[in-house]
């Protein structure tokens, strides 16, 4: 059936998105907004050998549990040495597994995680997200490499006009009309921010809700383009069956991936002193072993706190934005401004110290 075999694509994974007037998440915690690196962020470093580094922006407030996980498998150094075994150009790139095929050997399913949604974390390109099986999530990571624009509004009335074609509807089971009109109902759910940044960066929009997107790629998107373009042949099952080659011929190895937090610079206060309140002229110094009386004593002064400089690999390539096909990874926060309080003649210096196949992953 004609109608079947075009929401085949569509309905690689179900949507389980809230509308846009429930979505009272702040849009910073996720990828739906501009990406940067503030104080107590956590970002990644996915060292692949002989490619480079890219480096991923971790939403722990978005998915707490995923991070977690992500960041504890990392530190114990369970990544380094994995491959990436699965690449599809302009889809994505999906590694961390076991085996190096897919599966991860045998799991007690409580060792697995929730698959954690949010509404301000999309698989927009360049999102850092967690392959999904029917227990949940464990190790494996895929990210996302669809930089080509989505026009969901598109999809939408496509769908509406297949649906309320009866010569298609009379052949449809209506356990089968059910499912595509609820389908439909999440498209028509999606946020109008998040329909144009697919639009304008683009992604995988039909794996939202079915899998956890836990970061998004700030820095290394020629990395990630070098990766993609590997030759590749069949050998992953989940793609074979399909007819998708996507097993790299020449092995790509994940090298190490680094955990880092940005931790504000503990700033310092030095005091200026002056003379006391309705006293005369006198010639002795009062410094910090005189301390004026404590009606006379300066303001507490708040402190200036400056950013700390991200590294050079979290800057903005050259070529990528966020308002064309390509994502734009934002640079690094700049750092606050000094601030400076006076009271009468007083000055106090506060010196300054991320196609039609499900992403999962093959149980072994």
């Amino acid at each position: 059936m004609k109608f079947l075999k075009k929401a085949a694509g569509l309905l690689a994974g179900v949507m389980l998105l809230i509308s846009a007037a429930a979505c009272g998440e702040d849009k910073t915690v996720g990828n739906l907004s501009d990406v940067k690196l503030e104080d107590n962020d956590i970002y990644a470093e996915i060292n692949i050998m002989d490619y480079g580094t890219i480096t991923a922006k971790l939403f722990e407030k978005a998915a707490p549990e995923s991070v977690k996980r992500f960041v504890e498998f990392a530190e114990l150094g369970y990544y380094n040495g994995t491959t990436i075994h699965r690449i599809i150009d302009n889809y994505m790139i999906q590694g961390g597994s076991l085996n190096g095929d897919g599966s991860d050997g045998e799991i007690p399913p409580n060792q697995y995680v929730p698959i954690e949604t949010s509404n301000a974390a999309y698989n927009f390109y360049g999102a850092l997200c967690f392959a999904a099986s029917k227990n949940g999530s464990y190790a494996q990571f895929y990210i996302v490499d669809n930089h080509t624009p989505q026009d969901i509004d598109a999809v939408i009335t496509k769908l509406t006009e297949q649906l309320a074609d009866e010569t298609i509807t009379s052949r449809m089971l209506d356990k089968d009309k059910q499912y595509y009109q609820e389908y439909l109902d999440k498209l028509k759910a999606i946020p109008p921010e998040a329909k144009e940044k697919y639009a304008s960066a683009g992604g995988l929009y039909e794996l939202d809700g079915q899998n956890t997107v836990f970061g998004q790629v700030i820095d290394g998107f020629s990395v990630l383009k070098a990766v993609s373009a590997v030759e590749v042949v069949s050998g992953n099952p989940i793609d074979d069956k399909v007819g998708t080659p996507s097993k790299p011929i020449e092995p790509i190895t994940i090298e190490s991936i680094k955990i880092i937090r940005i931790e504000p610079e503990v700033t310092e206060e030095t005091t200026t002193t002056k003379k006391p309140k309705n006293t005369k002229a006198t010639k002795d110094v009062v410094n910090a072993e005189t301390l004026p009386t404590l009606e006379t004593s300066s303001e507490t002064v708040p402190e200036a706190v400056e950013s700390e400089p991200a590294a050079e690999d979290t800057t903005t390539p050259a070529d990528t934005t966020t308002t064309a096909a390509e994502t734009e990874p934002p640079a690094a926060a700049e750092g606050g401004a000094e601030q400076t309080t006076t009271r009468e003649t007083n000055e106090i210096e506060a010196l300054q110290g991320l196609d039609d196949e499900i992403i999962e992953i093959d149980e072994g």
